[in-house]
C-alpha cells in the first residue's frame, strides 16, 4: 500500500447513473481510475479557489477511524441484503455485526434478536414465578396428607435452569454490545 494513502481519506457523492457512467467514460478516455480522475478534479478546484483552513483538532479513537468501505465479490451484496433481511436489520448494520462479531471475543446477537431473547427472559421468568406458586400449594398440600407431584418440582427446577440459561446468553450479549473492547470483559 501506497504510505501516502494511509493518510488520505474518502469523499464520496451520490450521483444519477447517468453522471457515473458519464464520469467512468471520461476516466477511462484519460486512462485513469475514477478515484484518480476525482482526485485531480479536486486538485483542480482547490487550487483556483484557496480558503484558510483551520487545523482541525482530532481525538483519538474518531468515529471516522472506524469507518471503512468495503468492496464485495459480484453476488454477495445480494445473499447479504437476503440474509439481512432474514434477520430483519438493515444490510449494513448486519455486515457491521458480522466483522464485529468476527474481531470481538463475544460476539453479539443483533439487536431485535437480544431484544426478542430478553422478551423470553421476561416470560420464562414469569412461568417460574406461576410454577413456584403452585409448587407452594402442593407443599401446603401435602403437610395436610394431600399428596404432592414430584413432576411438577422437577418441572419448577428445570424453568429455573432454563431461565438462568437464557440470562447468562442475554447478559452476555448486552455486554458485547455495549463495550469498546470484549476482551476486557472476558
Amino acid at each position: 500500500m501506497n504510505p501516502e494513502a494511509s493518510a488520505c481519506r474518502l469523499i464520496a457523492a451520490w450521483t444519477t447513473p447517468e453522471t457515473k457512467a458519464q464520469f467512468t467514460a471520461l476516466a477511462i478516455s484519460r486512462g485513469l481510475s475514477q478515484s484518480k480522475l476525482l482526485g485531480l478534479v479536486l486538485d483542480s478546484l482547490l487550487s483556483r479557489n484557496q480558503v484558510a483552513v483551520r487545523p482541525q483538532q482530532r481525538s483519538n479513537g474518531s468515529r471516522d477511524e472506524d469507518r471503512i468501505t468495503v468492496r464485495l465479490r459480484p453476488g454477495d451484496g445480494r445473499l447479504l441484503r437476503r440474509r439481512a433481511q432474514a434477520r430483519n436489520m438493515n444490510y449494513t448494520t448486519y455486515a457491521a455485526a458480522l466483522i464485529r462479531s468476527h474481531l470481538r471475543a463475544n460476539a453479539p446477537l443483533p439487536l431485535a434478536e437480544l431484544a426478542r431473547l430478553e422478551r423470553s427472559l421476561s416470560e420464562v421468568t414469569v412461568i417460574a414465578r406461576r410454577l413456584g406458586e403452585i409448587a407452594r400449594q402442593f407443599r401446603q398440600a401435602a403437610d395436610d396428607g394431600r399428596g404432592v407431584s414430584l413432576d411438577l418440582a422437577s418441572a419448577v427446577e428445570a424453568v429455573r435452569q432454563l431461565r438462568e440459561d437464557v440470562r447468562e446468553v442475554v447478559k452476555a450479549n448486552v455486554i458485547s454490545w455495549e463495550s469498546d473492547d470484549a476482551e476486557a470483559h472476558s
